[in-house]
């Protein structure tokens, strides 16, 4: 069987051997399989791994044995039972990711037939034209559905003129699920591709995920949720550092593809395949559940279904923006995932493996830390409220025992993620969650009225969520109490326990700047533009109106509405002009109007540039851009390795001295002309050495021509003869918006010129 080698995952995707054809020898799909990593890697993890258990379990013998305070049985016994809870999520999570898998990509079937559903509610016409038109340019023949439960009359024009199918029903029964079984048993084709409204995929999602369907006994290819909002509520990005944070990059990142060595990947509502026959006794999505894919995906694994999880960026979404709206999230997936056990007990159900019998319950079982995370939060201020401790023999034995269990902790998870987990992050959502998880928690256990399925904003609710917080502010309220009890307490000798009090005085605040982290997160401004902006540095000619030419400057972010541009000089609000993005190897001309002038950035002022009366064309040309080259590119500048993994390899490097100096590069995204053999084109510089510059170009320059330069600067133009010495193509799912990273070679003296421009943007 040919494979379809990766153009553009993110992350790794393919060893490098790939399977040979294998005639008419049946296709099994386990053949893709392949170890994350080295078997002397794997042989260190599993150790980590049971240190890190074992660590856990003689702290907690040690709990049990010696520190269970008599004098306060119920509170003692409550903080123990919150511990081991998080033993066995500690077990969870290792068993998920003992075995790290990735896949190779069979070549798709040309003979197979796909229809893609998109599903839609109340979303904007504008954010669905996105999802369509990406639908609609995967390669790979297929039927594009627009299955809106809205009934919306712009919605049904909206598919006639982009040329897809509109369904849609008399009724919204069942919800989600509900919608996607209508059109099932409206339509025919072999595997059903569905997408949520706000999901964009790539042009290659098909070519990448149904060769896999070769393998008779493959239900479900599922990719990871990645979200091109950057600037949502669950992202935390450090752009010196090139590093990104998303709340669900340790499940997408890290369990899935553990998931996947179990065979118990799980359909996530979005961004996959599914085959027809799998679904259809069942009539499509299994309903009567608001989290019909982990449902459905349950029943057809106990029916002896494959899944696949194929962890490539092959489509990105909408996060929620503001915290009303991650909180209605999450509380639907955790009620959800809690309920699912009345329906079909993964411990009980036949047909499934022991593997994924546990990796189905630790999905569920992670939606119930809310509870014992509440009990940590509300010890401390208990403890100095009551002066009630919970802990006896708090003396060197415990501290030395438990600082051991402590770094063995959080040496494991650091250890085993790899860099993609990070204790603090992790535990500051827990925080962020922890009422709602208590909510879904409770609903599960005593709830009477059905769950319902609401659907997530995808534009926010556009205001503060102080409501949302009040639970939060509550506990920073009851905890800065306890702290001003406990203080006077010291001060007029009520207590005399000064090490105690101190030790659960900075379990205290501790837990107030989560609390207090979360609160301002609910507070923080709400998004106010109707368009997600893109960081994204492209060259730009304007003639602004009543100057006598045309200047070059560069923009700092853009969507299908306007940009930031960074200008050499501070311009009036209200300013018009003619501006030419230069992306990729195309010109796109528009009027534009200068609405903001903000603070400088470095020697550039940046300023706020809408584009008006663009044509519709001009909007598809630019959200093309957008999702098939500015996100992919964007996502691979953010995934520089964590600090320690970096550190790491130059250590071996030297150790084995096979470490080559590199020079030092500096980002720079300035504007830069360039000609070679009469041709000449406005690109974008990436970075500066002491040796040479980094530009991405539109067309492939071969090594060694002779090209002219010319550098924008804050302070002037720079030019200068360089010899390009490396092109490199960057992976794009679309031909006509490929690019080149090109090196050029020039003289030290001449760069150390371009710096003294301060190209720097």
């Amino acid at each position: 069987m040919a494979l379809v080698s990766s153009t553009d995952a993110v992350h790794t995707t393919s060893p490098t051997h790939q399977l040979k054809p294998g005639g008419d020898a049946p296709f099994d799909a386990d053949s893709t399989l392949y170890y994350l990593d080295s078997p002397r890697r794997r042989l260190f993890n599993h150790s980590v791994v049971l240190v890190g258990l074992a660590a856990y379990a003689l702290y907690l013998g040690y709990r049990t044995c010696c520190t269970m305070n008599p004098a306060t049985p119920i509170f003692s016994g409550l903080l123990l039972a919150a511990e081991i809870h998080g033993f066995f999520s500690l077990f969870f999570f290792f068993f998920q990711i003992w075995n790290r898998r990735g896949r190779t990509v069979p070549a798709p079937d040309p003979d197979v037939t796909v229809d893609v559903f998109i599903t839609t509610y109340n979303e904007d016409a504008d954010l669905l034209r996105q999802t369509i038109r990406g639908a609609l340019a995967m390669r790979h023949p297929h039927r594009t559905f627009i299955l809106d439960d809205g009934r919306r009359p712009h919605v049904r024009a909206l598919a006639e003129e982009l040329g897809c199918e509109y369904l849609t029903r008399s009724t919204n029964e069942h919800a989600k699920a509900g919608n996607f079984n209508n059109a099932f048993l409206q339509t025919s084709g072999t595997l059903v591709a569905t997408f949520d409204a706000d999901h964009v995929p790539r042009a290659d999602f098909l070519e990448r995920t149904i060769g896999f369907f070769r393998d008779p006994k493959v239900a479900l290819v599922q990719v990871p949720q990645q979200y091109h909002n950057l600037d949502s509520l669950q992202h935390k990005i450090d752009h010196s550092t090139r590093r990104i944070y998303s709340e669900q990059d340790v499940f997408f990142e890290l369990v899935c593809p553990g998931k996947d060595h179990w065979n118990a990947a799980f359909f996530c509502g979005t961004g996959a395949v599914l085959r027809r026959t799998a679904l259809e006794p069942y009539g499509g999505l299994v309903v009567g559940s608001i989290t019909e894919d982990m449902h459905t995906c349950l029943e057809l694994h106990s029916a002896g279904w494959k899944s696949v999880y194929l962890n490539e960026m092959l489509v990105t979404g909408l996060a929620p923006m503001d915290f009303k709206t991650f909180q209605a999230q999450r509380l639907r997936w955790a009620e959800g995932n809690l309920k699912i056990i009345k329906s079909i007990n993964p411990l009980t159900c036949p047909g499934l493996t022991l593997g994924q019998r546990i990796c189905y319950i630790a999905s569920m079982y992670h939606w119930t830390i809310g509870i014992p995370k509440m009990l940590f939060y509300l010890s401390p201020p208990w403890i100095l409220f009551t002066h009630a401790f919970p802990i006896v023999n708090f003396g060197p034995t415990f501290l030395t025992i438990y600082a051991f269990f402590l770094v063995s902790l959080v040496l494991s998870y650091r250890i085993l993620s790899r860099g993609t987990g990070r204790l603090f992050m992790d535990e500051f959502f827990n925080m962020v969650t922890a009422f709602t998880l208590i909510r879904a928690t409770n609903r599960m256990l005593f709830g009477r009225m059905p769950a319902k399925f609401v659907v997530t904003d995808k534009r926010g609710s556009g205001r503060p969520s102080v409501a949302e917080a009040l639970p939060h502010i509550a506990l920073i309220v009851f905890s800065g109490l306890a702290l001003e009890w406990g203080v006077l307490s010291l001060t007029y000798a009520v207590s005399d326990d000064w090490f105690g009090s101190g030790a659960t005085m900075f379990w205290t605040l501790y837990n107030v700047a989560l609390a207090g982290g979360a609160v301002r997160l609910a507070l923080r401004p709400p998004q106010q533009r109707l368009s997600c902006r893109f960081d994204a540095s492209l060259p730009v000619e304007v003639k602004w109106d009543g100057c006598p030419a045309a200047e070059v400057g560069i923009t700092r972010n853009i969507s299908d509405s306007g940009c930031a541009l960074l200008w050499k000089t501070r311009l009036a609000k209200q300013t018009q002009g003619s501006l030419v993005l230069h992306i990729g190897n195309r010109q796109l001309r528009c009027r534009a109007e200068i609405l903001s002038v903000r603070a400088d950035a470095g020697s550039w002022v940046e300023h706020g540039v809408r584009f008006v009366d663009l044509p519709i064309a001009d909007v598809d040309f630019i959200n093309d851009a957008v999702f098939n080259m500015i996100v992919p590119r964007l996502f691979r500048h953010l995934s520089r390795p964590a600090l320690s993994v970096r550190l790491l390899r130059y250590l071996v490097k030297t150790a084995t001295r096979r470490f080559a100096a590199r020079p030092n590069r500096v980002t720079a995204s300035v504007p830069v002309r360039l000609e070679h053999a009469r041709r000449e084109w406005l690109v974008t510089s990436v970075d500066i050495s002491h040796t040479g510059l980094g530009l991405v170009m539109p067309v492939e320059l071969p090594a060694g021509a002779s090209v002219h330069v010319t550098v924008f600067g804050a302070h002037g133009t720079w030019d200068r003869q360089a010899t390009v010495i490396r092109t490199e193509r960057v992976p794009c799912s679309t031909p006509s918006l490929q690019t080149w990273t090109t090196g050029l070679l020039l003289s030290a003296a001449d760069l150390r010129e371009a710096v003294d421009l301060e190209v720097a943007a």
